[in-house]
């Protein structure tokens, strides 16, 4: 199923295990799936690869896609989840960033259910590329979610999330 996400929803799935070690955890949890997408949608891969791979990111985006989320609803998000505005981008106390060892690490049950959602909508849908923007609408769907709670009260619904990725290539949500 991973060979149909598009880069951008690879880069995703990287953030969100990139998250779950940034906190010290055994598994990959929804929190951290919604955090790597705010991450994605700001732009801040590049900055995540130095972290990670001590290097710069190969990846360079043609096009700047437009952002999901405006600003403030991004900023307060991110604090909701636990998660400094500016975290990704932080300099550690001694200034000198060391690369995140790499390793494999479980998904929860929740994010399991999450991707199986996906999953079945990219398939009930005969969607043939997985976006950044499907992924959010999966933990949307997860209606009796904390997450998923905390996602409409800052007005983002499954039914926002459908019109646009119906309507455009390019999605944005505001």
């Amino acid at each position: 199923m991973f060979e149909r996400y598009s880069e951008r929803a690879r880069r995703v799935i990287f953030m969100a295990l990139w998250s779950a070690r940034k906190r010290g955890a055994s598994y990959i949890e929804p929190e951290d799936l919604l955090h790597a997408v705010i991450l994605e949608d700001n732009g801040e891969f590049a900055v995540l690869s130095v972290e990670v791979f001590g290097i710069p990111s190969p990846i360079q985006d043609k096009t700047v896609p437009r952002r999901f989320f405006p600003e403030d609803v991004a900023q307060d998000l991110l604090r909701e989840l636990g998660h400094a505005p500016e975290s990704a981008t932080a300099e550690t106390p001694s200034g000198k960033r060391e690369p995140v060892p790499h390793s494999d690490m479980p998904v929860s049950r929740d994010l399991k259910n999450i991707l199986g959602l996906v999953a079945k909508d990219a398939h009930r849908k005969e969607t043939k590329t997985i976006e950044p923007l499907h992924l959010l609408a999966a933990l949307v769907e997860d209606r009796d979610s904390r997450l998923a709670q905390l996602l409409r009260d800052h007005g983002i619904t499954r039914q926002k999330i459908s019109r646009v990725l119906d309507s455009t290539p390019d999605p944005s949500l505001m």
